[in-house]
């Protein structure tokens, strides 16, 4: 797998407020191209960005931040995105994946919580195609600077969007689950905990906080779920992406001169 090009191009962007946020440049594509960098950016909430973290994001040329957390989450932690004038916000809420879901099955056990993920993942698909499609038309419609697109954590609901870009790209589901669990390593557990447990033990102090423990890890069966629900449902991946998400043969090659190269 192609990963990057140390001496010009960086996986994982050097921002102290938001670590795991990740450009999607350099992966190989199935038809002997390779995804552009500096053109898709994932990752996580943008409220804790630094001035200077802000400067380096700026060098993107970011056009469109599509936000996938709902109300709740985007109120709570503003946007910090001073130094990108051209910038353009569209919250696409999903609520699958949000961390205040737990609040309402704060019963069940930890070793529950797993299969509690891949179900969420499972609804990515089966629930929430016309929110990802929203994206592939704002997607379509930026014809110029970087698309960022990212939720709370940058591990579910913008995982998932991720192999839906990559595949939109012809990567290989191989590539993308080895992007997928890059989170592994650029999302911080212990500091999302300490996070987690200062916004919700608030109004909620009987939370078990050791369920968020696997709701925070990044593991190959939860984004495989949603490939699963995928295969159930359609005879290709190809035919989900025409299907579900409007993607047609005439929109995927626009998206594959714009991005891979």
């Amino acid at each position: 797998m192609n990963t990057q090009n140390s001496t010009q191009h960086t996986r994982r962007l050097p921002l102290n407020g938001a670590p795991n946020i990740r450009d999607l440049g350099g992966y190989q594509t199935d038809d002997g191209g390779t995804t552009r960098w500096q053109k898709l950016l994932r990752g996580g909430r943008l409220s804790n960005l630094s001035n200077s973290d802000q400067l380096i994001l700026a060098q993107f040329d970011v056009r469109v931040v599509c936000d996938f957390r709902n109300p709740s989450e985007y109120q709570q932690d503003i946007s910090k995105l001073n130094n990108m004038p051209k910038a353009v916000i569209h919250n696409l809420s999903i609520s699958p994946g949000n961390h205040q879901n737990i609040i309402d099955i704060s019963s069940i056990g930890a070793d529950q919580m797993s299969a509690w993920m891949q179900q969420i993942n499972r609804e990515f698909v089966l629930n929430h195609s016309h929110t990802y499609r929203h994206m592939f038309e704002l997607l379509l419609d930026n014809d110029d600077g970087a698309f960022l697109f990212h939720c709370s954590a940058g591990k579910d609901r913008t995982g998932f969007a991720a192999a839906l870009v990559l595949s939109a790209l012809n990567v290989s589901r191989e590539t993308i689950m080895d992007d997928y669990l890059l989170t592994a390593q650029y999302y911080p557990p212990a500091g999302e905990m300490e996070y987690l447990a200062q916004k919700y033990t608030r109004n909620n102090p009987n939370i078990d906080m050791d369920l968020f423990a696997t709701l925070t890890s990044t593991r190959p069966e939860f984004l495989q779920a949603a490939f699963t629900a995928i295969d159930e449902q359609y005879s290709s991946t190809d035919e989900y992406l025409e299907q579900a998400l409007g993607l047609c043969a005439k929109k995927r090659e626009l998206l594959k001169q714009r991005y891979v190269e």
